[in-house]
């Protein structure tokens, strides 16, 4: 669902004063957007956050890797993932975040997906994660129309 200005629908507004997106316009965002950021606890109970780039594959995130840390972890516990868009200039912007868990996938499952790692190496690995929960939220001066991307 694209929300534009002319929509007389009132954004939804959570108790911290941020618009909150529907479940349908962060995942259209997550698919117009290619590079995000996989947070997983690395073994000493650190968090451990990373860009990579990706797509989107149903409701799936896929991204490609090598082996190191953030593989490890993803297989011990539950995942984030996070893209935003961010204007300081109009204090406005949007932020997605899912969490779910995430998992190597092989074969059939990512043979038809063309994810090219911006980083070298090889990046053998195919990660997809699978969310539970998808949230996002807007923040943008009182009063001011905004669009898709958040802008003024």
């Amino acid at each position: 669902m694209t929300r534009r200005s002319s929509d007389t629908t009132a954004p939804t507004v959570g108790a911290d004063g941020l618009e909150v997106l529907e479940r349908a316009h962060c995942m259209e965002l997550l698919a117009n957007h290619r590079v995000g950021r996989v947070a997983v606890e690395v073994a000493d109970d650190s968090p451990l956050v990373v860009p990579v780039n990706y797509l989107l594959d149903g409701e799936a995130i896929v991204f490609r890797t090598d082996m190191g840390a953030k593989v490890r972890a993803l297989r011990q516990g539950p995942v984030s993932f996070q893209i935003d868009e961010i204007d300081p200039y109009h204090q406005t912007g949007w932020s997605v975040l899912v969490r779910g868990v995430a998992y190597e996938a092989t074969g059939a499952e990512v043979a038809h997906l063309l994810v090219e790692p911006w980083a070298p190496g090889d990046k053998e690995r195919w990660i997809r994660i699978v969310p539970a929960t998808v949230t996002g939220r807007r923040i943008r001066l009182t009063g001011s129309p905004v669009d898709d991307r958040g802008y003024r």
